[in-house]
């Protein structure tokens, strides 16, 4: 099993990616927030405080602090005999290997009464056989701890589920929402469920928190742990400026046997070792749990594409004691960079019933969002497909970690792999997620505007010709000089609004789809032909009658297509234009009186009239364009 990395640490992503795996037949399960609790209910959980641990234990799961939830979840349609665990991943335990789970704790928003803990091998990609387990006389309200009678060493490479019997009600809104999770920790890694679905035997069965929460449950493991050690991931490019500094926003693994709030590193760029910094990390890092802190990255003289590696060598002023101490990454330094837009990709379908809930958190943001710089596509994909699904939806579900588990709702943002994948085939990251509600797409949209650049601008005209509903569509763009040129491309989508639903599931009867792909030009996009370090590209496309004209978008990207590298696809920038507001549209016989005086084929070859693909026009004033056709 991979290590869980998360590479966007300053507002430490919890709506990370809810990824499943065959058990669930790709069928995203959610646990749901009590219905009954309101903005204006501040009362907090009431029990007893937990238990004092020994010096050498640690509290161990997807968090590690006593937090509980105010208001409680469960899974009202699924009710019965149920048991729910947290997954212990083999990155979980790795820090751990040769210790001992001495015990298990789990967190109850009401009393559940009696239950029972268990620790399971995961065997077969399922809980299997059980290594330790102990009876509840009576699970109540706040923390429930109890020890196993018998310890269990963990070993090399295995991976357990910690699991807590009780019972789900179906309607009773006292009962029905026992379970505590919160928005603390690494909300990213689905839960074990057994239970009944839709009648059927009881099976394992993978659920995810709604809002990315993390679920309260933890082992209590002993061992020796050192007294400072600290682990960092590796990251993937940091961008600045000439003579200017960088910022590597690190994740690392507090394994020491206290509290941090120090971290010493040395950066070394392109072999060349700088001296050792200090950075302080605001709030600390507890024992036991993931942190984050920023390494100060200096970009030099000269512009291009350096490897870096950051070493973390103290640890509160003391040595490092962990043995994987780097951390390593590329730095791009260039002398002019540019605003960078947002291109929020959902995937949805009308055979989803989670997917209109989605759908509603991103229709919810983009009312205040700046639309001038935020834009957004639908690919009706990932989990079945439906009437209104393109073949680029479909090619799409590549970027699900070479689709080895694609579901939806899901969201891409830019197509950066920022976000935690525990099933990750190629990588520790994944390119999609799935927010917990618009606060978070809003957090998200605004790191990306904010706290990311890019090495190309663009420029879109749009020109119409009304009578033939002809649309002829430039876009123009400039790029630094350290953009990788070679493997740019170009993705045109027209996308309209407001598309009444057939048959969309969990939707309603009023349902409305939004963003949907109407036409495009390639799935990936096409090849870009540059003159320096400047483009321009021209397609012209029909607005077919059905379509309504004022709900139309055109929206391009310049992308990357890696189709060896899922995680290597980001969206360098984009740009978009509503058909109905757009100040730029013009008539086409309008434009200067020039008229086609030839034309020629990507070869140069002269041709006779309109030829697929790139075709090269000559115009009467002496100009050129370069048009795709379809």
């Amino acid at each position: 099993m991979k290590k869980i990395l998360l590479a966007i640490a300053s507002f430490a992503l919890a709506i990370a990616v809810n990824a499943q795996v065959s058990v669930t037949q790709q069928n995203i399960s959610v646990i749901e927030n009590n219905p009954n609790m309101t903005q204006h209910q501040h009362s907090q959980v009431v029990s007893q405080a937990p238990k004092k641990i020994a010096s050498n234990q640690r509290w161990v799961g997807y968090y590690s602090s006593d937090t509980l939830a105010d208001f409680g979840m469960g899974v009202p349609s699924y009710p019965g005999e149920n048991k729910v665990g947290i997954y212990l991943t083999e990155s979980i335990l790795e820090p751990y290997i040769g210790m001992k789970i001495v015990g298990i704790r789990f967190g109850l928003c009401a009393d559940i009464g009696q239950s029972g803990v268990h620790l399971h091998r995961i065997v077969d990609g399922i809980p299997g056989q059980v290594v330790a387990s102990n009876y509840v006389q009576y699970g109540k309200t706040g923390w429930n701890q109890e020890d196993f009678p018998k310890p269990y060493v963990i070993k090399e490479g295995e991976e357990l589920a910690a699991v807590f019997e009780y019972t789900q009600y179906s309607d009773d809104e006292d009962h029905s929402y026992p379970l505590s999770a919160v928005k603390e920790g690494d909300g990213s890694i689905p839960i074990w469920l057994w239970c009944s679905k839709n009648g059927t035997d009881y099976s394992w069965n993978q659920f995810t928190c709604a809002g990315g929460k993390s679920m309260s449950i933890q082992v209590l493991v002993e061992g020796e742990f050192p007294d400072y050690s600290v682990k960092p991931y590796s990251f993937k490019t940091v961008r600045g400026l000439v003579n200017g500094t960088a910022t590597a926003n690190i994740k690392v693994d507090n394994n020491s046997a206290y509290d941090i709030s120090k971290i010493g590193y040395v950066v070394t760029i392109d072999g060349v070792a700088g001296a050792e910094r200090t950075a302080v990390v605001d709030g600390g890092i507890a024992r036991g749990k993931s942190g984050y802190f920023n390494a100060d990255v200096p970009c030099g003289a000269t512009e291009g594409v350096k490897d870096v590696t950051v070493e973390v060598t103290k640890v509160d002023g003391n040595n490092n004691e962990n043995t994987d101490r780097v951390a390593t990454g590329k730095l791009n330094v260039s002398s002019t960079r540019f605003a960078r837009n947002l291109c929020i990709e959902e995937f949805t379908t009308e055979k989803g019933s989670n997917c209109p809930r989605v759908a509603g958190y991103l229709h919810e943001y983009l009312e205040t969002a700046d639309l001038s710089r935020v834009y957004a596509v639908c690919h009706h994909a990932a989990f079945y497909t439906d009437w209104l699904t393109q073949p680029c939806d479909e090619d799409l579900t590549y970027l699900f970690n070479d689709a080895g588990s694609t579901y939806a709702p899901a969201m891409m943002f830019n197509r950066e792999p920022d976000f935690n994948s525990y099933y990750a085939s190629s990588g520790e990251m994944d390119n999609v997620t799935i927010p917990g509600s618009a606060d978070d797409i809003e957090l998200l949209a605004q790191y990306y505007l904010n706290s990311t650049d890019a090495d190309v601008k663009l420029n879109m005209n749009v020109a119409c010709d009304e009578g033939n509903n002809l649309y002829k569509i430039t876009i123009n763009g400039e790029s630094n000089n350290v953009f990788d040129k070679e493997s740019a491309r170009l993705t045109l989508y027209m996308t309209e609004d407001n598309i009444a639903a057939k048959s969309q599931k969990g939707g309603g009867s009023n349902f409305v789809h939004q963003h949907v792909i109407r036409k495009y030009n390639t799935s990936w996009g096409d090849p870009i032909t540059w003159t320096g370090n400047s483009f321009s590209m021209t397609y012209e496309w029909e607005v077919d009658d059905t379509w309504k004209k004022e709900d139309i978008k055109l929206v391009a990207l310049v992308n990357k297509y890696n189709n060896k590298d899922v995680l290597d696809n980001r969206i360098e920038n984009s740009i978009g234009l509503s058909l109905s507001e757009a100040t730029s549209i013009r008539y086409l016989d309008a434009d200067e009186n020039a008229v086609e005086v030839a034309r020629y084929n990507a070869a140069g070859q002269l041709i006779n009239g309109k030829q697929k693909g790139l075709n090269i026009v000559k115009l009467s004033d002496g100009t050129t364009r370069k048009v795709m056709v379809r």
